[in-house]
């Protein structure tokens, strides 16, 4: 079940709604004129949701340079100057 509250209600009562967040975990989708209009998380479910959009980011980045040329270390190490 997805945690909602309104506007109004969270003006009212921010610190009940933070606890609320805190102590469940899960997300609370602020309701601004029958509308979605924002969530609150917990710090450490953003970290987790950031953490995995990074991971998928360089996956994908992984994936869009399969198929590009490869250069051998010896060439990088020699264009270095480190050979």
């Amino acid at each position: 079940m997805i945690n909602t509250v309104s506007v109004t209600d969270l003006k009212q009562n921010i610190a009940g709604v933070i606890k609320k967040v805190q102590t469940n975990g899960k997300p609370m989708v602020i309701i601004q004129r029958s509308r979605p209009a924002a969530v609150l998380v917990d710090p450490k479910y953003y970290e987790v949701l950031e953490k995995a959009l990074e991971d998928k980011i360089d996956l994908q980045a992984i994936v869009d340079r399969k198929n590009e040329p490869r250069i051998s270390s010896k060439i990088v190490a020699k264009t270095l100057g480190l050979k």
